[in-house]
């Protein structure tokens, strides 16, 4: 798990299919930073999601200008305005990362990673950090340094079809 503050971070997915990694810099000196989150997909499982007859193909084409090939792996920019907090689901089948806003706020989105679709929960938190994610409950810290507060975000709420 990653800190707010980390200038770097990766993990992979539980299943091995799946990875990001973020890159980003402090945005005023001692705060948590901002940057880039990219989500790499290898080959044979990108594929395999495009080829799947979807009614998600909307989506998956507007990810496609965020994609880039890189030797076997695609990676997708998945936000410019992420922490460096993120956390696959045990399962394998979700992204959970939280995002800058304009008011510099920060709100949590999730990724599930069959069909590329993005949910995001709006409840502005203050800085983010991910505890669990398992059986579609994610376990959220905010604020962990000053007058933290724990939260449990069922996805099940963003997505409303069958998870």
């Amino acid at each position: 798990m990653s800190s707010a503050w980390d200038y770097e971070a990766n993990a992979c997915s539980s299943d091995g299919k799946f990875s990001a990694k973020f890159e980003g810099c402090e945005v005023a000196m001692g705060a948590p930073t901002l940057g880039e989150l990219r989500l790499f997909i290898n080959s044979k499982h990108c594929l395999n999601l495009k080829n799947e007859p979807s009614n998600h193909a909307k989506r998956l084409s507007n990810l496609d200008q965020n994609l880039v090939k890189d030797g076997s792996t695609h990676q997708i920019l998945l936000s410019e305005r992420a922490t460096a907090c993120f956390l696959f689901s045990d399962d394998s089948k979700f992204l959970a990362f939280s995002e800058w806003t304009a008011d510099k706020m920060q709100i949590i989105k999730i990724v599930r990673l069959a069909d590329m679709s993005i949910k995001t929960d709006n409840r502005r938190k203050r800085v983010v950090e991910f505890l669990s994610f398992d059986d579609g409950l994610l376990e959220i810290l905010d604020s962990p340094i000053f007058m933290p507060k724990n939260y449990t975000l069922d996805i099940r709420t963003l997505f409303n079809d069958k998870i």
